[in-house]
């Protein structure tokens, strides 16, 4: 991955909110992990960082197992950390865990 994105987190799940399967991200640091964002708390102020709201994920291994239900992501307004990923082949839209 390179070193810095061209998003933060808050403008990776605008891009991608109404899209289907929705926004998913990867941190640079994570091994075998990719997340599904779930919900990104009230928008209070302009982009990139939209008043720095919560963001939440459910958190997958690659191969589609649920690792983490509904986990705060931490710095959403990083340039550095995250990374967009592209909607895994195993996700199907309304999957439930």
């Amino acid at each position: 991955m390179g070193d810095f994105s061209q998003m933060n987190v808050y403008e990776m799940y605008m891009d991608a909110k109404d899209k289907q399967g929705g926004a998913w991200i990867r941190r640079t640091t994570w091994a075998n992990l990719c997340a599904r964002i779930k919900s990104v708390g009230k928008i209070t102020g302009p982009a990139p960082y939209f008043g720095n709201p919560e963001v939440r994920a459910d958190l997958y291994t690659l191969d589609g197992r649920l690792h983490q239900s509904n986990a705060v992501i931490p710095s959403a307004g990083t340039y550095k950390t995250w990374r967009q990923f592209e909607v895994p082949t195993w996700w199907t839209e309304g999957r439930e865990q």
